[in-house]
């Protein structure tokens, strides 16, 4: 509907009325322009979808990220990037966005084939006994962090290591389902030696636990081959859920793109961290790591979005905090 407004005697016959009036008639034309623009996305998306015998590089991009098959959409979009870009900047960021959501809704799509892209495709598989055994360093501050997430489990067991190399190490050969790390102090911020350790065995957060004392808290993460997203081992009772992940060097999305895409998705941001890595390790420089709070967010569209924009992010978890 356009505005409204009552016929007040002072602005009878004044340029404010006319104006009020123009107003009034541009919000019609508005609605009207989007209205056919949303038209406009939905054949889009229906063509894109339609079957043929010569599918075009944006519906081959499409339908490989949202195929349960095992197809290569990494490499598929960065392939045909020249193109797709060539396609993708004729419309406007959301109306992108708009168009991965008629996409994702058109029906038949398996939110699961989404999980890869929180947890990439690896090994999942466990060694005998090893289900539900979780690892950590044996000291007092890890036994009140596996308490609380042992709550998680139906027959959690602990599992006790000398190193934290041993501690991740026994997760990536399937020893053992989960670890506890730290990985965030109130003085300290994001432990940058932990998250490298993250990084290098491939895990992912399922759960976070902020165990406070005197001079604050400590964050400690509950850690697995892959998220609690789609993870039946792990009891979700939690009331809130946490997206975060890393952008390399190479994601050249900018953060005005990001912040509008997290927002078109329901997305709230909760913090951005900036890692710099160590001489030592193999990354080099800064990497933004943003946190994202994904309750009842439309997080399919999100992640179509970082698969073709930020294809080289690196997912640290879909998590609860517990």
């Amino acid at each position: 509907m356009g505005l409204i407004y009552s016929n007040i005697p002072e602005l009878e016959g004044s340029n404010t009325e006319i104006v009020l009036s123009n107003l009034s008639e541009l919000e019609s034309d508005i609605e009207r322009i989007i209205e056919k623009r949303q038209a406009h996305l939905s054949e889009l998306a229906d063509a894109i979808l339609r079957d043929g015998d010569d599918p075009d590089i944006v519906k081959s991009i499409l339908l490989s990220i949202k195929s349960e098959g095992n197809a290569d959409s990494v490499n598929i979009i960065e392939e045909n990037r020249p193109a797709a870009d060539a396609v993708f900047s004729r419309i406007s960021l959301v109306e992108r966005l708009a168009l991965f959501k008629e996409v994702l809704g058109s029906g038949g799509v398996n939110k699961k084939s989404f999980v890869k892209y929180i947890s990439p495709e690896t090994d999942v598989s466990l060694l005998e006994d090893a289900t539900e055994r979780i690892a950590y360093l044996k000291n007092s501050y890890n036994d009140v962090a596996y308490m609380q997430f042992s709550s998680l489990f139906s027959s959690p067991r602990a599992a006790y290591f000398a190193s934290v190399s041993d501690v991740c190490e026994s997760v990536y050969n399937g020893s053992c389902e989960y670890c506890i790390l730290p990985v965030e102090t109130s003085l300290d911020g994001k432990l940058l030696s932990f998250y490298e350790m993250i990084l290098k065995y491939n895990l992912k957060i399922a759960a976070v636990y902020d165990l406070h004392g005197e001079e604050g808290y400590t964050r400690y993460a509950l850690l697995g081959k892959r998220s609690a997203f789609h993870n039946p081992s792990v009891r979700s009772k939690a009331r809130n859920r946490y997206f975060e992940f890393i952008m390399t060097e190479n994601d050249t999305v900018s953060l005005e793109d990001l912040l509008c895409a997290a927002s078109f998705c329901s997305l709230k941001l909760c913090r951005i961290d900036t890692l710099n890595a160590h001489s030592s390790a193999k990354r080099t420089g800064a990497y933004v790591c943003p946190v994202f709070r994904a309750d009842g967010a439309d997080l399919q569209t999100f992640l179509m979005f970082l698969a073709i924009d930020c294809p080289d992010y690196i997912p640290v978890g879909l998590y609860m905090q517990i």
